[in-house]
């Protein structure tokens, strides 16, 4: 033995360098395994705060628009003008608008989150076959240095 060589394995002469090489490797694909699952914790992160804020606006959409159509009703009451027929349909119809508006915001947000699960859940899946690639292109390394 030189001092480097370790043990034989089927033939194959085991060298302080492999034995290191592979401790290397192995970490090496640790490490880009934590890379996705960083990668899906950030999205799903991102999905959370994306919902939360899609329900803040809604709430403020509708908050504006109860203080628009309350404005609207003294307007019209100051003027004396009744809330039958005509006016009483615009002022339902102001309604209506003002909730599709605060829909909107939450759709948009829940739209927004669902991509960045699909993120998430895209990392996870991808996290083993990345793994595996790391090692197969290490082990191929090594293999081919010890030719």
């Amino acid at each position: 033995m030189t001092g480097v060589e370790l043990f034989a394995i089927a033939g194959h002469t085991v060298t302080l360098g492999n034995v290191l090489s592979v401790a290397g490797l192995v970490t090496s694909a640790m490490g880009a395994g934590q890379q996705y699952d960083a990668t899906a914790d950030a999205a799903q992160y991102n999905a959370a705060v994306e919902r939360n804020k899609a329900a803040a606006e809604e709430d403020r959409r509708r908050r504006e628009s109860a203080r628009q159509l309350g404005q609207i009703r003294a307007g019209r009451a100051k003027s004396g003008v009744t809330m039958e027929g005509t006016p009483l349909m615009v002022l339902a119809e102001s309604a209506e608008m003002a909730e599709l508006d605060a829909l909107n915001a939450r759709w948009s947000g829940e739209t927004t989150a669902r991509l960045d699960e699909q993120r998430a859940a895209s990392a996870r899946k991808a996290k083993p076959y990345a793994v595996g690639s790391s090692l197969l292109t290490g082990i191929s390394k090594i293999g081919a240095r010890s030719l």
